[in-house]
């Protein structure tokens, strides 16, 4: 898992250079530069010095050795093989000689042979350590029992070196899953070692995690820190066990600290890059992650930091990373696909189209690919080319009602293959049965078939369950329309224009030139009734904002009003104390007192109840109550009147303001939406020396059950 540390668990120890390591000052000399540039890691250029010692001192087994050593150390397996056995031939009865040559074989993967002769070296000198460790990982895969008894006699013969054999026995229990027994040896071992082993520390929070014993784990990891503070994967591991541990601040502190050490630290920069995504900072988690030393070689980060540019608002840059990956990798179908859908965000349709070609081309199951190649296609306009891709995808997974219905309905719209169209839309229906848009599918070929009866009732099942959907309502007013009921059309276009659907409003327009005032007043009534009527209840933390006789004020306060008129409101205090109430009902308004600087207190009573009143009339849906009501039009402003009410009309078919007779009017802003219902986020009114405001960001509202559109 680690590897520097685990080399140190796993290397067999080198041997001491002797004083007088070769013959003559020449050779001398070759050896003491051979010894510096193995320090500096140069380890090729190390052999050829030791090499050019050997030609001077040829007789020298340790050169032989050393030159045997560095040659395995850069993977050259047959000088190693020659220096191994030029050290045996030296040196026959020196178990070191064995143990040299044994290591060749081992590095060249002929196992017997090096077992047999490690097993030489051990009957040289049976107290070797190096030998006896090595014979016990060589034959610890295949015969734990023999390394196990190689062991224990060991510990027996040499009890110096106790620590380092409890270690190598805890090692044997654990690649035998025995992981309490060792626990236990590979804490004697640390015991043994005055508690300052690093090795037995790193195999005992190892052996820790198995037994999911995190903080003891993550204990030990910690203290093999303190002596080897370089080592990036540890600091690394100790962060994932401290987030799988459900401790996200602890390991965030330990990868900041890690990304401090190692800038470009690959596993901080990515968990970090993560961190700041679920806190939903994207921008952050692109910083980060474009630290990343993993970056320039890794795919999938850059797919990763083209999501998180996208997210942070930043699509020029999402592109511009996304071009160089592919750039990079041509082949990479998922940066191909990602890179697509960027194009197609941008209006590049084109783009994206040859782009998921490209990606079909190396990847042709790729479904969503093929998915997006359609659909793209049949936005752009060119449904030939679009409907082999559709018939592809139905072709594979049959019952895959999103494909039937999209080719459908793709066909129905545009009045192409009607009878087809409604068959892979009625596919689409049974496997879900119970989908709206499915069923706005079916209604809306039903109507282009010229079956507007059938069409209507589809339709108008289908806004039971999507009342706010505007181009369900625009499909469901075409069909009313086709069947001649134009009170139904131009209710449906007034609901899918109060949605934001702009043309809705210039067919209703069309559809009521002929319409006598009454029944046109009734028509608007009917439709403010069902959008913006029918409140029973809302409530919020809201605002209180505005002057009074030219003193202005800001306060937070609970407001709330409950059908048919009763509205209480609490100005709050410090820690959301009540500092201040006014209630309004049947037994009339009252207030505590209230003192705004320079302002009468009469001013200031006068002024509550008058916005209070003018709200609460607002809210109760008086203006739309059954009664003759009729539309007026003046100064480019369109107006519902009837008895003792006024409701001004907006653009998008609401009621932007509503003014009961003899109080002033209420301006209705920011609508929340509750199915096919209205309720304003913020409500002003202004009286002779008023002007004052409730802004309710959330409000929490109910209405009554609304009438079908």
């Amino acid at each position: 898992m680690f590897a520097s540390l685990l080399a140190v668990l796993l290397a067999l120890p080198a041997a001491a250079a002797p004083t007088e390591a070769a013959g003559g000052q020449e050779a001398q000399r070759h050896y003491l530069r051979a010894t510096l540039l193995e320090r500096r890691g140069a380890y090729a250029e190390a052999l050829a010095e030791f090499e050019k010692a050997l030609e001077l001192d040829p007789q020298s087994a340790f050169l032989a050795g050393e030159a045997a050593e560095l040659a395995l150390e850069v993977e050259d397996w047959e000088r190693a093989e020659k220096w191994a056995r030029r050290r045996l031939e030296l040196a026959p009865k020196d178990a070191k000689s064995q143990l040299a040559l044994g290591r060749v074989q081992w590095a060249k993967g002929r196992i017997p042979e090096a077992e047999k002769s490690l097993e030489k070296a051990l009957e040289l000198d049976p107290k070797n350590a190096d030998t006896v460790f090595g014979l016990v990982e060589l034959v610890a895969p295949k015969d734990p029992k023999r390394a196990r008894a190689i062991l224990t006699k060991f510990l027996k013969d040499d009890p110096e070196q106790a620590a380092a054999t409890w270690l190598e026995l805890g090692k044997l229990d654990a690649q035998e899953e025995k992981y309490p027994e060792a626990a236990e040896k590979l804490r004697r071992a640390i015991a043994l070692d005055d508690g300052e082993s690093a090795p037995a520390r790193l195999m005992l929070g190892q052996v820790y995690e198995v037994l999911r014993d995190t903080r003891a784990a993550i204990a030990e990891y910690r203290w093999v820190l303190s002596v080897e503070p370089e080592e990036y994967e540890l600091w690394a591991r100790i962060g994932e066990l401290e987030a799988l541990a459900g401790d996200l601040d602890a390991a965030r502190d330990t990868f900041k600290r890690l990304k401090e050490k190692r800038p470009d630290d690959a596993a901080a920069c990515s968990w970090l890059a993560s961190d700041a995504e679920r806190r939903g900072d994207f921008a952050a988690a692109a910083a980060v992650l474009k630290d990343s030393a993993a970056l320039k070689d890794d795919a999938t980060l850059h797919l990763r930091l083209g999501h998180y540019l996208l997210q942070s608002g930043g699509i020029k840059e999402a592109m511009k990373a996304l071009s160089a990956a592919r750039a990079r990798w041509p082949k990479d179908d998922r940066i191909g696909f990602y890179l697509a859908l960027g194009h197609d965000d941008l209006g590049e349709h084109a783009k994206a189209v040859e782009l998921l070609r490209e990606v079909l081309a190396v990847k042709p199951a790729d479904r969503d690919a093929r998915w997006q190649l359609a659909t793209i296609l049949e936005k752009m306009g060119r449904v030939e080319e679009a409907e082999p891709e559709f018939r592809r995808l139905i072709d594979e997974r049959p019952d895959d009602a999103t494909a039937l219905n999209y080719l459908g309905y793709a066909l129905a719209d545009r009045g192409l293959k009607l009878d087809e169209a409604e068959a892979l839309i009625r596919r689409a229906v049974a496997v879900e049965p119970y989908s709206a848009a499915f069923r706005d599918s079916l209604g809306w070929v039903l109507h282009k078939q010229g079956r507007s009866t059938e069409a209507v009732a589809q339709l108008e099942a289908a806004t039971r369950s999507l009342p706010d959907d505007p181009t369900l309502l625009d499909h469901l007013a075409s069909a009313r329309n086709a069947a001649g009921d134009e009170t139904g059309a131009w209710r449906a276009w007034r609901l899918a224009q109060s949605h934001g659907l702009a043309k809705a409003g210039a067919a209703a327009d069309a559809l009521q030139k002929d319409w006598d005032e009454a029944s046109l007043g009734e028509a608007w009534r009917r439709h403010l009734a069902l959008t913006q009527g029918g409140l029973k209840r809302y409530a919020g933390l809201c605002e209180l904002r505005g002057k009074i006789a030219g003193r202005g004020l800001t306060h937070r306060a609970l407001f709330t009003w409950r059908a048919p008129g009763e509205l209480s409101f609490e100005l709050l205090g410090p820690m959301f104390s009540t500092a201040w109430r006014a209630r309004l009902d049947d037994g009339g308004f009252a207030m505590d007192r209230l003192a705004v600087d320079g302002v009468p207190v009469e001013q200031v009573e006068e002024a509550a109840h008058g916005l209070f009143a003018a709200v609460s009339s607002a809210l109760s849906g008086g203006a739309f109550a059954p009664g003759p009501a009729k539309l007026t039009r003046g100064w480019g402003r369109r107006s519902l009147e009837r008895a003792g009410w006024r409701a001004d009309l907006g653009e998008q078919a609401l009621a932007r303001s509503i003014q009961a007779e003899g109080a002033p009017a209420v301006s209705l802003f920011d609508f929340v939406r509750s199915g096919a219902r209205r309720a304003p986020r913020t409500l002003s009114a202004e009286g002779r020396f008023w002007e004052l405001a409730l802004v309710c960001p959330e409000p929490k509202v109910e209405f009554e059950p609304a009438e079908a559109p």
